[in-house]
């Protein structure tokens, strides 16, 4: 009997220690639910390292803004799946999905973080398909709903999805919901962010212009959306230099890796024809010291490793990019996400189009005064205006050889114009091994052919091929 009574005392205790177990062990210093500030600092960092990374890496090879003197293989376009970026890509959307989520719950709703979700989202997907073509997309990111095998949606699709969000961003972000932290773009400022919302629109707007009439959603977005005005408004996010972690991506690296990176022949003559100043702010004379000081040298793209690496008698005499922007910096730089130059040169080309009203000089010439500012070059614009090759006539290749420019850095978007419009002149390096065609796309990853493969195959067929010269739907 005692036993007895020992067991049920026993059990009872057992029942009562279990019955508060989580509230005992709840560690009250470590929220259970992660908010969307928590996690919007940490996307936006990590999005644009990549981004930054990918305009230093890729974007201004492919556009020959700068050459290649070691490791020519992606100047020669001998290029692969480039799936370091997917991953990068594809490893972040999932925590963008949480902050949107976060947003949308119904204990703690916010429509601000919700639409800067969504702005986010979009400007990630809108790599992803610009580089690959037809991508994951509507079943993407579902792995907890046991989609591991997502399928492919087409360019198109995804366009309309893309331009679908950020317009529901912008209605989102109007109702004014305040951002409590975590926005290293613009701290918290709402209209900002509506104003990179519009701007991104106006940028797929046009991506996409010779497929679809869009005369009207961009007149729309020009006449009653806020959308950039003035430098101010960037889209950039800050490297302060104060330590390596906190410095410009490429500072972070090898000094080597930093060197291999050259003033192009094809930058060189058009900042020489020009009297270009940022020719000094982002290179640098030649080290050579029987060299005029002040003398800058660029080299062909797409040269064989013995080419580059003895071009014009080696690396001394082949101007470098400016170690004290980048590699030697001691003050702030900064990554571009978007800038209201791009969003001027935009505006030209569409108003130059009849695509809207407005003068695509002004635009054009606010577009090239911007990009100085930005860069911080004094120029004589008022002449650099007035010059033959600069002075607005309006032609189309005009305004994409100033914007290319412009786009010094800005991941890809270079490259994307260049498809979509066949400005600026981009002629494939002596050496190249693609049959002297710049490609348009990257190959898949070889991960999604294994892991993923009916779906692969799926969109290898609709697509026609998975090589590096198959156009996406929005190409020239």
């Amino acid at each position: 009997m005692k036993k007895i009574v020992f067991m049920l005392l026993l059990a009872l205790g057992f029942t009562n220690c279990t019955d508060d177990f989580d509230e005992i062990n709840a560690n009250p210093n470590e929220p259970e639910v992660v908010t969307p500030d928590l996690l919007l600092s940490t996307v936006i960092s990590n999005s644009m390292d990549r981004y930054v990374e990918t305009g230093w890496s890729l974007g201004n090879i492919v556009s020959q803004l700068t050459a290649k003197i070691n490791f020519t293989g992606f100047d020669r376009y001998n290029w692969g799946s480039e799936s370091g970026l997917w991953n990068n890509i594809y490893g972040i959307l999932p925590e963008v999905e949480l902050i949107i989520e976060a947003a949308r719950s119904e204990d703690n709703p916010n429509t601000s973080y919700e639409g800067i979700g969504l702005v986010l989202r979009s400007w990630l997907y809108a790599q992803l398909t610009d580089n690959w073509g037809n991508v994951p997309y509507s079943e993407a990111i579902q792995g907890q709903e046991g989609i591991f095998q997502p399928v492919y949606d087409s360019q198109e699709n995804i366009y309309n999805g893309i331009l679908a969000d950020l317009e529901q961003a912008d209605g989102l972000l109007a109702q004014n919901a305040p951002i409590f932290g975590g926005d290293i773009f613009y701290n918290g400022d709402i209209e900002a962010w509506r104003k990179l919302a519009n701007s991104l629109r106006l940028r797929y707007l046009m991506r996409i212009s010779n497929r679809r009439d869009v005369s009207a959603e961009m007149q729309q977005i020009v006449n009653n959306l806020p959308i950039f005005e003035s430098n101010a408004d960037n889209a950039i996010m800050i490297y302060p230099a104060v330590s390596i972690d906190t410095s410009f991506p490429e500072s972070r690296g090898r000094i080597g890796g930093f060197d291999e990176h050259r003033l192009s022949e094809s930058s060189e003559a058009i900042l020489k024809a020009f009297g270009d100043n940022r020719l000094n702010t982002w290179f640098q004379p030649t080290d050579n010291p029987n060299d005029e000081p002040t003398l800058f040298v660029g080299m062909p793209n797409g040269l064989s490793e013995n080419n580059a690496s003895t071009f014009n008698g080696g690396a001394s005499n082949v101007s470098r990019l400016n170690q004290s922007l980048f590699f030697d910096s001691r003050d702030a730089v900064a990554g571009a996400l978007m800038q209201f130059a791009e969003v001027q040169f935009i505006l030209a080309e569409a108003a130059q189009k009849g695509m809207i009203s407005g003068d695509a000089q002004i635009f054009y010439e606010a577009g090239i005064t911007a990009s100085f500012e930005y860069w911080n070059t004094a120029q004589d614009l008022d002449a650099y205006l007035a010059q033959d090759g600069v002075a607005y006539d309006g032609q189309l290749e005009t305004i994409i050889t100033q914007k290319w420019l412009a786009s010094f850095m800005v991941g890809l978007e270079s490259w994307y114009d260049f498809r979509r419009t066949g400005f600026p002149q981009i002629i494939p390096g002596q050496d190249n091994v693609n049959g002297d065609r710049v490609p348009v796309r990257f190959f898949y990853p070889g991960t999604e052919q294994s892991l993923n493969a009916s779906n692969y195959q799926a969109a290898v067929s609709e697509i026609g091929e998975d090589n590096i010269n198959i156009k996406g739907w929005w190409e020239n």
